[in-house]
């Protein structure tokens, strides 16, 4: 009787650890890490017209043991936001993001990248306080921004 109590178990052990195991499609990079260990700062806005854009600036350091994909940008006070590379010429639009190392820090008031909010929704003035979304290919950071005159997030 023990022994069968005993094969009963192990069997329901096996059984149970195969089929809450979660799967994971072949051939496609999955990340256990998500959004743990990236650090936002410094994240600010400048002001902006309705219909118009702004600015953002933003500092994030990447503490987790992979890359991570910033993939785009977005706000409660904009319709839809962009990255983009600067250049001595202005600047060009990427569709496709940026991976950010890890360890590293990005400051994007004096990087080659920089990122603005398109269409916004209303005026943008100091003292503002809109929701930025920093969308990640693993997934969302929300936080609130602090707006600035033009010229003066660093």
């Amino acid at each position: 009787m023990k022994r069968f109590v005993l094969q009963t178990l192990m069997v329901a052990f096996f059984f149970t650890a195969t089929l809450y195991r979660p799967s994971y499609a072949e051939g496609v990079d999955y990340s256990v890490e998500g959004l743990h260990g990236i650090d936002v700062s410094k994240l600010c806005v400048s002001s902006g017209l309705r219909g118009g854009s702004a600015d953002v600036v933003v500092v994030f350091e990447n503490t987790s043991n992979e890359m991570v994909f910033l993939d785009g940008i977005s706000s409660d006070a904009s319709s839809s936001g962009e990255l983009f590379f600067k250049d001595l010429a202005g600047s060009a639009v990427t569709k496709s993001g940026f991976g950010v190392a890890r360890e590293e820090v990005l400051n994007l008031s004096s990087s080659h990248i920089g990122a603005r909010l398109t269409g916004l929704k209303e005026d943008l003035v100091p003292g503002d306080h809109p929701l930025v979304y920093l969308n990640f290919r693993n997934g969302t950071l929300e936080t609130a921004a602090h707006v600035l005159p033009k010229g003066q997030c660093r």
